[in-house]
Protein backbone atom coordinates (compact mmCIF):
# COMPACT_ATOMS: atom_id res chain seq x y z
CA UNK A 1 0.00 0.00 0.00
CA UNK A 2 2.80 2.38 0.77
CA UNK A 3 4.34 1.51 -2.60
CA UNK A 4 1.58 2.31 -4.29
CA UNK A 5 0.61 5.51 -2.30
CA UNK A 6 4.16 6.87 -3.63
CA UNK A 7 4.05 6.08 -6.57
CA UNK A 8 0.47 8.15 -7.11
CA UNK A 9 2.19 10.81 -5.24
CA UNK A 10 5.00 10.99 -7.85
CA UNK A 11 2.62 11.01 -10.72
CA UNK A 12 0.66 14.04 -9.39
CA UNK A 13 3.57 15.60 -9.01
CA UNK A 14 5.29 14.49 -12.56
CA UNK A 15 1.54 15.89 -13.99
CA UNK A 16 2.27 19.24 -12.31
CA UNK A 17 5.53 19.25 -13.88
CA UNK A 18 4.61 18.21 -17.91
CA UNK A 19 2.60 21.05 -17.49
CA UNK A 20 5.03 23.74 -16.16
CA UNK A 21 7.28 22.59 -19.00
CA UNK A 22 4.65 22.44 -21.53
CA UNK A 23 3.25 25.84 -20.37
CA UNK A 24 7.37 26.98 -20.92
CA UNK A 25 7.74 25.37 -24.02
CA UNK A 26 4.57 27.00 -25.82
CA UNK A 27 4.32 30.34 -24.46
CA UNK A 28 7.96 31.02 -23.99
CA UNK A 29 10.58 28.69 -25.03
CA UNK A 30 8.74 28.35 -28.79
CA UNK A 31 8.47 31.79 -29.16
CA UNK A 32 11.66 33.53 -27.95
CA UNK A 33 13.26 30.93 -30.52
CA UNK A 34 12.20 32.48 -33.43
CA UNK A 35 14.12 36.16 -32.05
CA UNK A 36 16.93 34.34 -30.01
CA UNK A 37 19.76 32.24 -31.03
CA UNK A 38 20.39 30.80 -27.99
CA UNK A 39 16.75 30.03 -27.02
CA UNK A 40 16.85 26.61 -28.76
CA UNK A 41 18.83 25.70 -25.65
CA UNK A 42 15.86 26.52 -23.24
CA UNK A 43 13.48 24.68 -26.05
CA UNK A 44 15.75 21.61 -25.97
CA UNK A 45 16.04 21.97 -22.13
CA UNK A 46 12.23 21.81 -21.87
CA UNK A 47 11.58 18.92 -24.35
CA UNK A 48 14.51 16.97 -22.26
CA UNK A 49 12.74 17.82 -19.27
CA UNK A 50 9.53 16.23 -20.47
CA UNK A 51 10.75 13.24 -21.63
CA UNK A 52 12.66 12.34 -18.79
CA UNK A 53 9.38 13.03 -16.49
CA UNK A 54 7.45 10.64 -18.75
CA UNK A 55 9.63 7.45 -19.19
CA UNK A 56 10.58 7.76 -15.36
CA UNK A 57 7.14 8.35 -13.94
CA UNK A 58 4.41 8.21 -16.28
CA UNK A 59 4.89 4.29 -16.95
CA UNK A 60 7.34 1.58 -15.64
CA UNK A 61 6.39 -0.42 -18.79
CA UNK A 62 9.85 -1.55 -20.57
CA UNK A 63 8.42 -1.32 -23.24
CA UNK A 64 6.39 1.93 -23.76
CA UNK A 65 9.56 3.37 -21.59
CA UNK A 66 11.88 2.13 -24.61
CA UNK A 67 8.76 3.70 -27.35
CA UNK A 68 9.38 7.18 -25.64
CA UNK A 69 13.46 7.14 -25.60
CA UNK A 70 13.37 6.07 -29.02
CA UNK A 71 10.50 8.73 -30.20
CA UNK A 72 12.79 11.26 -28.51
CA UNK A 73 15.60 9.85 -29.93
CA UNK A 74 14.15 9.91 -33.49
CA UNK A 75 14.62 13.74 -34.37
CA UNK A 76 18.02 13.59 -33.60
CA UNK A 77 19.31 10.25 -35.08
CA UNK A 78 16.17 9.61 -37.04
CA UNK A 79 17.45 12.04 -40.17
CA UNK A 80 21.19 10.65 -40.12
CA UNK A 81 19.90 6.87 -40.11
CA UNK A 82 16.89 7.61 -42.90
CA UNK A 83 19.48 9.14 -45.28
CA UNK A 84 21.93 6.02 -44.73
CA UNK A 85 19.49 3.83 -45.44
CA UNK A 86 17.68 5.45 -48.48
CA UNK A 87 22.09 6.09 -50.02
CA UNK A 88 22.76 2.08 -49.62
CA UNK A 89 19.47 1.56 -51.94
CA UNK A 90 20.94 4.52 -54.11
CA UNK A 91 18.17 7.06 -53.16
CA UNK A 92 19.50 10.80 -51.70
CA UNK A 93 16.90 11.79 -48.83
CA UNK A 94 15.72 15.22 -49.38
CA UNK A 95 15.66 17.56 -46.51
CA UNK A 96 12.02 17.45 -46.42
CA UNK A 97 12.33 13.86 -46.26
CA UNK A 98 14.50 14.45 -43.38
CA UNK A 99 12.14 16.77 -41.91
CA UNK A 100 9.52 14.26 -42.40
CA UNK A 101 10.90 11.85 -39.98
CA UNK A 102 11.11 14.81 -37.21
CA UNK A 103 7.87 15.68 -37.63
CA UNK A 104 6.35 12.03 -37.27
CA UNK A 105 8.47 11.42 -34.45
CA UNK A 106 7.58 14.23 -32.81
CA UNK A 107 4.06 13.14 -33.37
CA UNK A 108 4.39 9.92 -32.41
CA UNK A 109 5.94 11.03 -29.03
CA UNK A 110 3.18 13.77 -28.26
CA UNK A 111 0.55 11.13 -28.77
CA UNK A 112 1.83 8.87 -26.39
CA UNK A 113 2.49 11.09 -23.92
CA UNK A 114 -1.02 12.38 -24.17
CA UNK A 115 -2.59 8.54 -24.20
CA UNK A 116 -0.24 8.25 -21.08
CA UNK A 117 -1.34 11.25 -19.06
CA UNK A 118 -5.16 10.94 -20.13
CA UNK A 119 -4.88 7.38 -18.57
CA UNK A 120 -4.05 8.80 -15.41
CA UNK A 121 -6.14 11.81 -15.70
CA UNK A 122 -9.41 9.77 -16.26
CA UNK A 123 -8.56 6.85 -14.42
CA UNK A 124 -10.49 5.92 -10.91
CA UNK A 125 -9.38 7.22 -8.12
CA UNK A 126 -9.72 10.71 -5.91
CA UNK A 127 -9.73 13.71 -8.42
CA UNK A 128 -6.58 16.10 -7.03
CA UNK A 129 -5.19 19.59 -8.44
CA UNK A 130 -2.66 17.81 -10.12
CA UNK A 131 -4.90 15.44 -12.24
CA UNK A 132 -6.73 18.87 -12.87
CA UNK A 133 -3.64 19.97 -14.33
CA UNK A 134 -2.85 17.02 -15.91
CA UNK A 135 -6.13 17.77 -18.01
CA UNK A 136 -5.02 20.92 -18.73
CA UNK A 137 -2.19 19.43 -19.97
CA UNK A 138 -3.80 16.58 -22.16
CA UNK A 139 -5.62 19.99 -23.93
CA UNK A 140 -2.20 21.83 -24.80
CA UNK A 141 -0.77 18.61 -26.00
CA UNK A 142 -3.78 18.64 -28.26
CA UNK A 143 -2.93 21.78 -29.74
CA UNK A 144 0.49 20.80 -30.21
CA UNK A 145 -0.36 17.49 -32.34
CA UNK A 146 -2.54 20.00 -34.28
CA UNK A 147 0.33 22.32 -34.60
CA UNK A 148 2.49 19.63 -35.96
CA UNK A 149 0.03 18.36 -38.39
CA UNK A 150 -0.30 21.71 -39.63
CA UNK A 151 2.89 21.57 -40.60
CA UNK A 152 3.11 18.57 -42.19
CA UNK A 153 0.50 19.41 -44.62
CA UNK A 154 2.28 22.66 -45.22
CA UNK A 155 5.43 21.89 -45.89
CA UNK A 156 3.67 19.65 -48.47
CA UNK A 157 1.40 21.98 -49.80
CA UNK A 158 2.84 25.57 -49.01
CA UNK A 159 -0.41 26.84 -49.60
CA UNK A 160 -2.38 25.59 -47.26
CA UNK A 161 -2.92 28.09 -44.62
CA UNK A 162 -2.32 31.77 -46.15
CA UNK A 163 -1.55 34.36 -44.17
CA UNK A 164 -4.22 37.76 -43.99
CA UNK A 165 -1.29 40.26 -43.44
CA UNK A 166 1.96 40.90 -45.01
CA UNK A 167 3.89 38.15 -43.01
CA UNK A 168 4.55 34.66 -45.37
CA UNK A 169 3.59 31.33 -44.02
CA UNK A 170 6.79 30.42 -45.90
CA UNK A 171 8.83 30.91 -42.87
CA UNK A 172 12.03 29.10 -41.28
CA UNK A 173 11.42 26.12 -39.00
CA UNK A 174 11.29 28.05 -35.38
CA UNK A 175 9.42 31.12 -37.12
CA UNK A 176 7.24 28.75 -38.52
CA UNK A 177 6.71 26.29 -35.17
CA UNK A 178 5.96 29.40 -33.50
CA UNK A 179 3.41 30.98 -36.15
CA UNK A 180 1.53 27.48 -36.09
CA UNK A 181 1.54 26.69 -32.28
CA UNK A 182 -0.21 30.21 -32.22
CA UNK A 183 -2.93 29.36 -35.10
CA UNK A 184 -3.27 25.77 -32.93
CA UNK A 185 -4.18 27.19 -29.68
CA UNK A 186 -6.62 30.09 -30.71
CA UNK A 187 -8.72 27.38 -33.57
CA UNK A 188 -10.05 25.58 -30.13
CA UNK A 189 -10.48 28.56 -28.30
CA UNK A 190 -12.26 29.81 -31.00
CA UNK A 191 -10.79 33.13 -30.98
CA UNK A 192 -10.80 34.15 -34.41
CA UNK A 193 -8.73 36.46 -35.38
CA UNK A 194 -8.49 35.66 -38.93
CA UNK A 195 -4.72 36.65 -39.33
CA UNK A 196 -4.20 32.89 -40.67
CA UNK A 197 -6.64 30.99 -42.95
CA UNK A 198 -6.98 27.12 -43.86
CA UNK A 199 -7.31 27.27 -47.43
CA UNK A 200 -6.84 23.43 -48.67
CA UNK A 201 -9.79 20.86 -47.87
CA UNK A 202 -7.60 19.01 -45.36
CA UNK A 203 -6.15 22.04 -43.53
CA UNK A 204 -10.00 22.98 -42.99
CA UNK A 205 -10.93 19.70 -42.12
CA UNK A 206 -8.37 19.50 -39.16
CA UNK A 207 -8.99 23.18 -37.83
CA UNK A 208 -12.65 22.32 -37.92
CA UNK A 209 -11.88 18.89 -36.13
CA UNK A 210 -9.53 20.69 -33.63
CA UNK A 211 -12.70 23.80 -32.72
CA UNK A 212 -14.81 21.15 -32.23
CA UNK A 213 -12.65 19.00 -29.72
CA UNK A 214 -11.90 22.20 -28.01
CA UNK A 215 -15.63 23.07 -27.20
CA UNK A 216 -16.46 19.14 -26.12
CA UNK A 217 -13.22 18.80 -24.21
CA UNK A 218 -13.73 20.74 -21.47
CA UNK A 219 -17.50 20.01 -20.62
CA UNK A 220 -16.44 15.91 -21.02
CA UNK A 221 -13.86 16.56 -18.65
CA UNK A 222 -16.23 18.31 -16.44
CA UNK A 223 -18.43 15.62 -16.25
CA UNK A 224 -15.83 12.98 -16.35
CA UNK A 225 -14.29 14.32 -13.23
CA UNK A 226 -17.53 14.72 -11.00
CA UNK A 227 -18.47 11.06 -12.10
CA UNK A 228 -14.71 10.35 -10.81
CA UNK A 229 -15.27 12.16 -7.94
CA UNK A 230 -18.86 10.69 -6.46
CA UNK A 231 -17.74 7.37 -7.22
CA UNK A 232 -14.56 7.62 -5.16
CA UNK A 233 -16.89 9.13 -2.07
CA UNK A 234 -19.24 6.72 -2.83
CA UNK A 235 -16.42 3.70 -1.89
CA UNK A 236 -14.63 6.01 0.96
CA UNK A 237 -17.29 7.69 2.29
CA UNK A 238 -15.44 8.55 5.75
CA UNK A 239 -12.37 9.82 3.51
Amino acid sequence: MRTYRIRHYRIDWGLSALLGLQVLTLFVAVPLNTQYAGAHLLLDGCRLGFALVCVTVLTRHRLLQLLLLLSLAAPLFGPLVARRLLLDIGIDASPGFQHGVIEVAAFCFNAAVTALVARHVFGPGRVTVHRIQGAVLIYLNIAALFAIAFNAILTHSPGALVSTTATPLALGQGERTAVLSYFSLATPTTTGYGDIVPVLPLARSLANLEAVIGQLFPATLLARIVALQLEHSRRTPDA
